[in-house]
């Protein structure tokens, strides 16, 4: 054993490739590097709640400054600090205290200048042989207001040199920013070398139709609008789209598809949300209950507004063939989702009312039952006496349900009550959409693409085959594979798995 090393002694670790590890954690984001430093640098002056942004950029530079709180001393130290712990999960849209520390690698030098009401400081940051080394210097006065943070980066990549250009910060802005440019947020002006950066909105003369969003749901307020446009929108706007702390999050996250759905465009601003952003901030944590909640209330308000102004697609005709296989498989499945372990993947997705026998717990049951996360008010009784109103069951809300379980210690008795629960599988043809199928929030209904490819050679294997097989066993896959990503399973192959597995045992292994 070396002589240097003692045992019980400890030793701190340390990081042997810095440009490694900040590579590692910029390839987390969705997006180009120099698309990063922008969207960052810009997520902590909005977090900072500065009013005024401005930014420069030059052949090889890329500058930011602000009048927002600024950074004490005890800040502005942390913020050299790679895993800066200087802001809390939820202050901000920003990674915490990340910024311009994404584009360290790429940059010759790194120079900020920050002032608050107790101090004022500046450091040059750069890489020396391979290390990692900030150093004090003299503020230059670049924070041009009483509080505020000034960013400069020293590009060096040529690729980031040749796009780094106006035009493109302020694309960038505009895709990302778009709800802050529009006044929602505390930035009331941002320039890029010193022209107003104005927000993209469809022209009024081109509305054709819309509705402001801003209701109250959960203790938190959700404010936006949806827009229907006369004429074909850019892809990179078209929506709705959700917002969180300013930022651009997700689009077309409820997967609807109206007639001319190129036509349409909105935002979400739903805040509340950063609690269950992903390490990314560009998706959700999407088992959560915060999210279901959020996904069925927002989902229904824009399924209902596409089916007042006849945004809705017409169903296609099928064959009575095809109508009964649906049939068939809705019942099927939902024999599936009522056993307990997937009970939790129901209950996340549908929330339609329908009469059925549920367990509810009494003293006087004579059934045993087991109580499990999730329970619903029900809202009546039907085919028994009095109304029923707020007897809990089994449900998607936060509390907790009873199922029944031969071995569960909790008396229960059944009721017929009107609850949510079943799935319906839904028809619809649009080749040009690359999903096999989505899921309507308004309707409760998952629907299969009959235009998609997939369901084409399914169908034509079919009336080759003189067989059904084909087509239950894609309709099957896509329902199944739909309610998976919908949820965001981490382990999406084996949830998936497992549903077709328990599908075999109830509907094909018993008549072989």
């Amino acid at each position: 054993m070396p002589e240097e090393w003692s045992i019980g002694v400890r030793r701190p670790s340390t990081i042997s490739d810095w440009k490694k590890l900040i590579a590692d954690f910029r390839d987390q984001f969705p997006y180009d590097p120099l698309t990063a430093l922008i969207v960052e640098t810009f997520a902590n002056s909005l977090d900072a709640k500065g009013t005024n942004v401005d930014i420069y950029v030059s052949e090889d530079t890329y500058k930011i400054s602000d009048n927002g709180k600024g950074m004490t001393q005890s800040e502005f130290e942390e913020y050299h600090n790679i895993a800066s712990l200087t802001k809390r999960r939820g202050e901000g849209i920003g990674f915490a205290g990340v910024g311009a520390k994404t584009f360290l690698d790429r940059s010759d030098y790194i120079i900020t200048e920050t002032k608050s009401r107790t101090f004022h400081g500046a450091t040059k940051w750069a890489f020396y042989r391979g290390t990692l080394e900030w150093e004090p210097i003299v503020p230059q006065n670049r924070v041009q207001h009483p509080t505020g943070t000034f960013v400069e980066v020293k590009l060096k990549e040529t690729k980031d040199i040749e796009q780094l250009k106006p035009q493109f910060v302020r694309d960038t802005l505009r895709q990302y920013y778009n709800a802050v440019l529009l006044g929602y947020y505390s930035v009331r002006k941002v320039t890029i070398n010193g022209e107003n950066i104005e927000a993209w909105q469809v022209p009024t003369s081109d509305i054709e139709k819309e509705k402001e969003l801003d209701v109250r749901f959960g203790g938190h307020r959700i404010r936006g609008f949806f827009v229907k446009s006369k004429k074909a929108l850019p892809d990179e706007f078209q929506g709705p789209f959700i917002v969180v702390y300013g930022k651009t999050v997700m689009q077309w996250w409820f997967k609807q598809y109206p007639v001319m759905s190129e036509t349409f465009t909105g935002l979400i601003l739903a805040d509340y949300l950063i609690d269950i952003l992903r390490t990314s901030k560009s998706d959700f944590d999407r088992t959560s209950m915060l999210w279901k909640k959020f996904h069925a209330k927002i989902g229904k308000l824009f399924s209902d507004w596409l089916d007042e102004i006849g945004a809705k697609p017409s169903p296609p005709s099928v064959s009575p063939d095809v109508d009964r296989l649906v049939e068939e498989l809705e019942k099927s499945i939902n024999e599936i989702l009522k056993t307990p372990e997937f009970t939790d993947l129901a209950n996340s997705i549908f929330q339609n009312i329908t009469q059925r026998i549920v367990g509810i717990r009494s003293m006087s049951g004579t059934i045993s039952g087991t109580e499990v996360e999730g329970g619903q008010l029900t809202s009546g009784t039907i085919g028994g006496r009095g109304e029923g109103e707020g007897i809990e069951t089994l449900g998607d809300d936060e509390g907790r349900g009873t199922i029944e379980d031969e071995n569960g210690t909790a008396p229960i008795e059944r009721v017929r009550r009107r609850v949510r629960g079943g799935i319906k599988i839904g028809l619809d043809y649009q080749p040009e959409n690359l999903l096999e199928g989505w899921i309507d929030p308004g309707r409760q209904v998952i629907t299969i693409n009959m235009g998609h490819p997939a369901y084409k050679v399914a169908e034509g294997l079919s009336i080759q085959m003189r067989a059904e097989h084909v087509v239950v066993y894609h309709i099957l896959r896509t329902v199944v594979n739909t309610m998976v990503e919908e949820v965001g399973s981490e382990e999406p192959k084996e949830a998936m798995a497992k549903i077709l597995s328990r599908w075999y045992e109830h509907n094909i292994s018993g008549r072989t």
